[in-house]
């Protein structure tokens, strides 16, 4: 039956409530023929329901129940489950094109290739619900790389490279923030949010992410472990990280639109402009992102930097006293049995319970901290090559005790032994500026004159003092080599007299 559901139910309630009235009657009322209208009021009466029986049932359940479906629509062929396709679609290399075929081998009659790729396109799209998020003021700021990077010209030989666009929005006014770096690295991720926080004058509750390196080293099942200094930044800020899942934009999407934004608007803008530096970049796009932010919304009023201004900028936490100090990492090094950790040629101490474990450095251009299950153990100022730092808290006692009562036995040594090695001896124990080497250098030496003799060694710092040597390596030399004896034993040679020669006697000096 053509009819359409919505008469079908009046024509049902008029003959119901007025079963006296005339079919003719009825179709007068609602401006139908009295033939359909008789038809639906002999089906009407077989099916011995009653109003309230049929007044429950739905449109489809009123078609079925009274047989009532309009057959002259063409009916669909027989379809596939859809949960099974979009489950065999998730496998490797799946298409829907082989999954159609294997299933019309075994339904025959049923829908074509490409009935079949559109319905399951609708059936698809019915599970993407998009959820409309309403973001408070000053809760989120969203963070990401733009796309699209710009290329920088390299200038007096010097090579070019491809800027990173560092793009971050506000959730509540969409206030936008552009600034380009070299690379992504930890150290440029850092330094985008220490300039973006200064610029927006405060800093958001939560910061959204990406899963780059630089925020996040890696996610478990039951943890996300962020990179130390990004965390170290973040809580120097008093904010927190919220890493959106894997493979979901739309858990970051303001970050996603504003970087869409930014490579139309600001980026498009700059597709006929040569840069030379990354200092000429930064000031166009300071430029373009001003008029980005005061360009009206199309949908709501005022624009991106009214709202910041009215509203969100009141609201954002307040900036700490200092700018955050940007710091590098080295995770994992191990404290060798000398309660040492090496670190760029140079050895830093840590408390002697520590020998063996692994700790993480974190460096500035003038300190280190030694970091051990999230706790520091230790902090050093950074020395220049091949210098070690040793705090004497972080020696045990018996270590303490010998390195006390050592030097003076030493000295002792010294002076029994003979004036030049006392003279070295005490050099290397009170005139250098760094102790721990100069104790070593001194049981060097004392070693050196246990293997070649008091009066080897006496002879040998006399040779060196006089040269002014002091140097361990020196010494050893001089104590391998022997230069002091060639000295001695070089022969003088014998004065020939003849009459070709004028002999002593003519510069006044006799000879004897």
């Amino acid at each position: 039956m053509r009819l359409p559901v919505y008469l079908q139910r009046e024509i049902a309630r008029l003959h119901y409530y007025c079963p006296a009235q005339s079919d003719r009657a009825i179709a007068r009322t609602i401006r139908l023929s009295p033939r359909t209208v008789g038809k639906l009021r002999g089906i009407l009466k077989k099916s011995s329901l009653s109003w309230n029986n049929l007044a429950q049932l739905d449109d489809i359940a009123w078609c079925q129940v009274l047989d009532t479906t309009n057959k002259s629509v063409a009916q669909r062929k027989e379809g596939p489950e859809w949960s099974w396709v979009h489950q065999e679609m998730q496998l490797a290399d799946a298409t829907l094109e082989q999954l159609w075929r294997e299933w019309r081998e075994k339904n025959p009659y049923g829908i074509g290739y490409s009935q079949f790729t559109d319905s399951y396109r609708r059936w698809y799209k019915k599970l993407r619900i998009s959820m409309r998020r309403v973001h408070k003021p000053g809760e989120k700021m969203f963070v990401d790389f733009a796309g699209r990077p710009v290329e920088i010209r390299g200038s007096y030989g010097n090579s070019s490279f491809f800027a990173q666009i560092f793009v971050a929005v506000l959730g509540y006014s969409n206030n936008t923030y552009l600034y380009a770096v070299k690379t992504q690295s930890t150290y440029d991720w850092i330094r985008c949010h220490i300039n973006c926080f200064a610029a927006f004058g405060g800093v958001p509750e939560w910061i959204v992410s990406d899963n780059l390196k630089a925020a996040v080293l890696r996610r478990e099942r039951e943890r996300i472990i962020l990179n130390p200094a990004y965390q170290e930044c973040l809580r120097h800020y008093d904010t927190a990280l919220q890493p959106a899942a894997p493979r979901k934009p739309k858990h970051k999407a303001k970050v996603e639109v504003g970087v869409q934004i930014a490579q139309r608007w600001v980026l498009f803008a700059l597709r006929n402009h040569t840069f030379f530096s990354l200092e000429d970049l930064n000031r166009e796009l300071e430029k373009l992102s001003v008029k980005l932010n005061e360009r009206p919304f199309k949908r709501m009023k005022g624009s991106r930097q009214q709202r910041f201004l009215e509203v969100e900028r009141a609201v954002l936490k307040p900036l700490p006293n200092t700018n955050f100090e940007l710091c590098d990492w080295r995770y994992g090094v191990r404290v060798g049995d000398d309660y040492h950790v090496e670190h760029l040629h140079c050895f830093y101490s840590v408390p002697y319970q520590y020998r063996g474990e692994r700790v993480d450095l974190k460096y500035t251009s003038t300190t280190l901290e030694i970091i051990h299950c999230n706790r520091r153990i230790a902090m050093h100022l950074l020395l220049a090559e091949g210098g070690v730092s040793t705090i004497p808290e972080h020696r045990p006692v018996a270590h303490a005790r010998v390195l006390e009562g050592e030097p003076k036995a030493l000295l002792i040594w010294a002076q029994s032994a003979g004036q030049h090695i006392k003279t070295m001896i005490a050099y290397h124990l009170e005139n250098r500026t760094d102790f721990t080497n100069g104790l070593r250098a001194a049981r060097k030496l004392r070693e050196l004159a246990n293997v070649y003799g008091m009066d080897r060694f006496e002879d040998a710092c006399k040779y060196a003092l006089a040269l002014n040597i002091t140097a361990l390596r020196s010494i050893e030399s001089i104590l391998k080599k022997s230069p002091d004896k060639k000295a001695k034993t070089q022969p003088v040679g014998k004065i020939l007299i003849h009459e070709h020669l004028r002999g002593s006697s003519y510069y006044g000096v006799e000879q004897s």
